[in-house]
């Protein structure tokens, strides 16, 4: 597997994960086929880690993927995403790097609402206000070399929280070096503390409510869920992968996002 940058930064915030969330997690139960597949064309990993019994975490997922087109050129996606379960509408944790070229890179970093932020002005003040999660949208957005980057699909723009990071790192005729040097920089100090932020306020988080309100919050996550591996994983994975392989880790992933 070619050393990538952004691959390195996931990995360091997944162990530090680890770490702060302990017992936390339990130990992944993802067979070795979907751990590590692919050929030398395309090669990939997933790994999920389920929350313990009793804890806010439903489950902690690693992924990437990396694809050589007929062109030479590599396509590169690397994932990190925590969510949390019905015990708290605490946010989720979300960090998605893809890389379609030597010097650009889409980098979509996240603390993922779980309410109708407009409806819940509160929520907005305490996980986004007073954690000063905004500070770090603002760090990213002024490299020179950062410019906004729009999903095509509506439904997935309308899901992103107010201090998300979305944005498309393109640094031109300059060579691969200073794109790394941005990712190792930039990119990895303000999802470090994003995730910080995260574990701090989010990860132990325990909230009462009403049984209807959470089974509605659950069935929020559901459905937010299912969109996010029917338009991204189940639509793309085959373009990558041979449909054998596509399928192992689509049923592998949802087993995580959905409770399968």
């Amino acid at each position: 597997m070619p050393r990538l940058a952004h691959r390195e930064v996931m990995l360091a915030l997944a162990r530090e994960a680890e770490a702060r969330l302990g017992g936390a997690l339990l130990p992944s139960e993802v067979p070795a086929e979907v751990t590590c597949f692919g050929d030398g064309a395309a090669l990939g990993s997933v790994d999920v880690r389920r929350g313990a019994p009793g804890s806010s975490i439903d489950f902690m997922l690693e992924a990437w993927f990396h694809r050589i087109l007929p062109t030479g050129i590599a396509i590169d996606i690397t994932s990190l995403i925590i969510f949390l379960n019905g015990t708290t509408d605490a946010l989720h944790f979300l960090m998605e790097l893809i890389q379609g070229g030597p010097a650009s890179l889409v980098v979509l970093l996240d603390l993922f609402p779980r309410r109708d932020l407009p409806l819940h002005p509160d929520y907005i003040d305490k996980y986004y206000g007073a954690t000063g999660a905004d500070d770090h949208r603002r760090s990213i957005a002024r490299v020179p070399e950062v410019r906004p980057y729009v999903s095509p699909s509506l439904l997935v723009r309308s899901l992103w929280s107010p201090t998300a990071v979305v944005v498309d790192v393109q640094c031109g005729e300059k060579n691969g070096a200073v794109l790394e040097e941005i990712v190792v920089g930039q990119v990895a100090t303000s999802a470090m503390a994003v995730l910080g932020v995260w574990l701090e306020h989010c990860a132990g988080s325990i909230v009462e409510m009403e049984t209807a309100e959470r089974e509605s919050l659950v069935a929020r996550d559901k459905m937010i869920s299912t969109t996010s591996v029917k338009l991204n994983l189940s639509a793309n994975l085959p373009k990558m992968f041979e449909n054998d392989v596509s399928d192992r880790v689509v049923a592998e992933i949802n087993k995580a996002f959905l409770g399968l």
